[in-house]
């Protein structure tokens, strides 16, 4: 007998994966893609949290749309069970590939960690924190494609509304959980996640996992003061790039760990850039593909970069001094001061828009001609925090220093969604110095985030059998602690920046609601609600002796009431039988030896069906009746 359904929904099952106490995993097959898929199956009962959470990660997934993350097919219900449907990823798990490889060398596993740490950068831009990286959770095809896999236990911006995770809550693997996550999974940030992908590094350099896998008093210890071997120690190979790395990333204290994996990415890019890529590439397509095959010794780009540095020692020695000074503008400053002037632009920027890691700033000079605008030939302009400018309201950022003739100038500056334009005069260095000024400072400030209207959008369906019920939904918001209608909410009142409480309603279903905190930019939304019917009562009336039920074809029923739990006919052994279940049409067969009666039924909101089974034999029949 075979141990998994032909098919689930619209999709032919080819084979079981995996299953547990929760669920089950299966491989099937795409009807219209023609295509492998992965389906996920949760079948627990009673436990809302566990539910939501799976619910949650299709969510996650649905508003994803990066090529290092698996993709999300479909999201469904079927029957008590939950079905998530992914992109089915023809390879192996990295952690897989370390059991087969042991260890990879520094190059290797970089080419590989440089991938997760985009998609892990994605995410945390898209305001999700995974908290469960681990090497089981990076996926590698048979072509060398790198992907980020399990969002179920991740947290988002609008977790700490929905109670899925508690204050106090341990959520993770352990073996890649900083300190802090022991002791309050809910409150952890991304740099939870940056030194997960640091423990998965080490092992990724090293064969092993830098703290005991037995997990006492004193592994925990080891873990709070971040005491473990250096990856040098334990492989002399390891590139030192990887040492800093890791030793930066899994500091027991989040605050020394880098704050976003931008600066994790830009450090793996640059020491990337002194390998071939399509040699790294092709190493891990044979690494999982070709049995005992041999990692080849990968040298840097020694030629170029000789032929470079000899180049560099010959402009130093015939006036790279000179070129040097020019462009840090000693030359400007001290003996040119008559004929240059310097500009700076310092930006302020509320810490209510973003983080200071992540906000847009880029500005471009021109020559204010009041006509043709051209370029002031200033070189590029970058922007830096301020050290230490951070206070409770606003992030600083300063310009690197300009130099430019004096004259009339126009700067265009572009900070997240707005643009300001600035017109201004420069004046000599030598002019600003009697002044007691060094430069031109141009300042701009955000000053407050303009919240924006929402474009919304809203939709419903039965629970129990997808069916799209959204032209019966009332939709309610609260407003001033009331109630109100949807339509009747001013749209000025529906805007970015705030937190809102949203519900659902239709006739013969229970009510659906929300809690959403909308953050600064996120100006459109989908409230997509899976409305459960109420239930009514089938009572069933029988002859005692041996016969069997079938409702809708199958022995199993879904109970009435919002969990949707699961029952089973097969205790009725004819008396009095009574059932809660959710409103709608049914079918019943009633089987007594090779005798069969069926008939249909519809069980209302709050009302009793009573069916009546009389006869003996090949003479049984059916008498229904419906009150109150």
């Amino acid at each position: 007998m075979a141990e998994f359904p032909e098919s689930i929904g619209k999709y032919k099952i080819v084979s079981l994966v995996a299953k547990g106490g929760m669920g089950a995993v299966y491989k099937a097959m795409h009807p219209t893609l023609k295509r492998h898929v992965i389906i996920k199956k949760l079948t627990i009962r009673g436990n809302a949290i566990i539910t939501e959470r799976f619910r949650r990660e299709a969510q996650i997934l649905l508003d994803f749309n990066d090529p290092r993350i698996v993709h999300l097919f479909d999201y469904f219900k079927e029957g008590n069970s939950h079905y998530i449907v992914l992109e089915y990823v023809d390879g192996m798990s990295l952690d897989v590939l370390l059991k087969k490889r042991r260890y990879l060398s520094g190059p290797l596993a970089l080419h590989i960690f440089i991938d997760a740490c985009r998609a892990l950068k994605y995410a945390h831009d898209n305001g999700v924190i995974h908290r469960d990286i681990k090497p089981g959770n990076i996926l590698i095809s048979k072509s060398g494609s790198v992907k980020l896999a399990d969002f179920g236990i991740a947290a988002t911006d609008d977790e700490s509304d929905d109670g899925l995770t508690k204050e106090g809550m341990t959520l993770g693997t352990a073996s890649y959980m900083p300190p802090e996550q022991f002791k309050n999974t809910k409150n952890v940030d991304k740099r939870a996640d940056i030194y997960a992908m640091g423990v998965m590094l080490y092992e990724m350099v090293t064969g092993k996992k830098p703290f005991p896998g037995n997990f006492n008093p004193e592994t925990l210890i080891m873990i709070q003061k971040g005491k473990f071997e250096s990856a040098k120690r334990v492989n002399p190979e390891t590139p030192p790039v990887v040492s800093r790395l890791i030793k930066k990333m899994i500091r027991p204290n989040p605050k020394k760990r880098y704050k976003d994996m931008g600066a994790v990415i830009k450090i793996v890019d640059k020491y990337l850039r002194r390998y071939q890529t399509d040699a790294l590439h092709q190493c891990l397509i044979d690494c999982m593909n070709t049995p005992n095959f041999e990692e080849p010794a990968f040298r840097p780009r020694t030629k170029k970069r000789v032929v470079a540095l000899s180049l560099a020692v010959f402009l130093l020695a015939s006036g790279g001094a000179g070129w040097w000074a020019w462009k840090n503008g000693y030359v400007h400053r001290y003996l040119m001061s008559d004929s240059w002037g310097a500009v700076k632009v310092a930006v302020r920027v509320p810490v209510a828009v973003k983080d200071a890691d992540d906000v847009f700033i880029k500005a471009k000079l021109y020559v204010n001609d009041r006509k043709d605008f051209p370029d002031a030939g200033s070189g590029s302009i970058s922007f830096s925090t301020v050290s230490g400018s951070q206070d409770d309201y606003s992030h600083r950022f300063e310009s690197n220093t300009l130099y430019v003739k004096p004259g009339s100038y126009r700067i265009k500056i572009f900070v997240e969604q707005r643009i300001y334009w600035h017109s201004f005069t420069v004046d000599p260095i030598s002019s600003l110095a009697k002044k007691g000024l060094s430069q031109t400072l141009v300042s701009v400030s955000f000053d407050s985030v303009v919240n924006r209207t929402i474009a919304l959008r809203t939709e419903a369906f039965d629970a129990l059998n997808g069916r799209n019920v959204t032209s019966a939904t009332a939709w309610t918001v609260q407003e001033g602690g009331e109630w109100i209608p949807l339509e009747q909410l001013p749209p000025e009142r529906l805007v970015t920046g705030t937190v809102r409480k949203f519900r659902a309603e239709a006739p013969e279903y229970y009510p659906e609601a929300f809690s959403l905190k909308i953050a600064p930019y996120q100006d459109e939304m989908v409230l997509h609600a899976n409305l459960v019917p109420l239930p009514g009562t089938l009572r069933v009336t029988a002859p005692k002796k041996r016969m069997s039920l079938r409702l809708n074809g199958s022995s199993e029923i879904i109970l009435g009431g919002e969990d949707m739990a699961r029952s089973s006919l097969e205790s009725f052994k004819g008396g009095d039988g009574e059932w809660s279940l959710p409103s709608g049409r049914y079918d019943l067969e009633v089987w007594s030896g090779k005798s069969l009666v069926r008939t249909d039924f519809i069980v209302a909101p709050g009302k009793t069906t009573t069916i009546v089974i009389a006869g003996t034999g090949g003479k049984m029949h059916i008498e229904k009746t419906t009150s109150n």
